[in-house]
């Protein structure tokens, strides 16, 4: 198998930044990839200019999933199709750094790391940054169980060495869910400490609604984990809520 990186990136509605994004992948310097797009069944012009780019450059393909389900099974649909060694992950309003895969993959490949991330720049909608998110160097499946700071547009995996991993049935937390599903498999994610990508922060988006989340993360933890409901609630008020409020409050501070 050879270093073909194939780029997982769900879509949906997002014809205001989709552009931004594309460029973004374009503009890479490690150039062995592919782009492996699913539609969740968007209704403004999102597909329209994602065909306008894949008929000029034939590593992007195109896809569409007859019913809208959600993150998850559009980046599942695109790993389905990919070919590559390597897995990366973008998500359709986010951006990279021109370098952030020819750097990432020179880590995993002088280390031997079949599963890392990076540092990234929490930004406004305008990729303005306002705060540099640092995770620790390893993070083992008990550090990764009580709470993620694992941006998906910075994930890696090295699909020869661990195959090929699906997100969970879940509408949220999914990415969160495969990360401890690969922890299952893998000793630690590693952490390539510069800041390789940007995360748009957008109004009113599914991550910005804090009791939503706190749901969500308790049916990820009873599906991946297989708690039931009091010990899912339990766990996530008494170890993700602490950390993700710790969290916040480094971003002020």
């Amino acid at each position: 198998m050879n270093d073909l990186v194939s780029i997982i990136l769900p879509v949906y509605n997002i014809e205001k930044y989709i552009r931004e994004t594309l460029d973004c992948v374009l503009s890479q310097t490690f150039q062995n990839w592919e782009l492996e797009i699913t539609d969740d069944c968007s209704t403004d012009g999102t597909a329209e200019i994602i065909k306008e780019y894949a008929n000029k450059d034939s590593r992007i393909h195109y896809w569409r999933l007859e019913n809208n389900s959600g993150a998850g099974v559009a980046r599942n649909n695109s790993i389905a199709k990919s070919r590559g060694r390597y897995i990366a992950f973008i998500d359709s309003d986010d951006w990279w750094y021109p370098t952030k895969l020819e750097e990432q993959l020179k880590f995993m490949q002088e280390n031997k790391y079949e599963f890392t991330c990076t540092y990234y720049e929490d930004t406004n909608e305008k990729l303005e940054t306002y705060y540099m998110m640092r995770q620790p160097a390893q993070m083992s499946f008990y550090d990764m169980k009580s709470g993620c700071s694992v941006g998906t547009p910075g994930v890696i995996i090295d699909v020869s060495r661990i195959g090929k991993r699906y997100m969970p049935a879940l509408r949220r937390a999914e990415d969160w869910g495969l990360w401890l599903e690969v922890l299952r498999c893998v000793d630690y994610l590693y952490t390539y400490p510069k800041a390789l990508w940007k995360y748009r922060h957008i109004s009113g988006s599914e991550t910005s609604n804090k009791w939503k989340l706190m749901k969500a993360v308790v049916v990820m933890y009873k599906l991946v984990l297989g708690m039931n409901p009091v010990s899912a609630w339990v766990y996530c008020i008494c170890m993700f809520l602490p950390k993700n409020i710790l969290k916040k409050l480094r971003k002020k501070f």
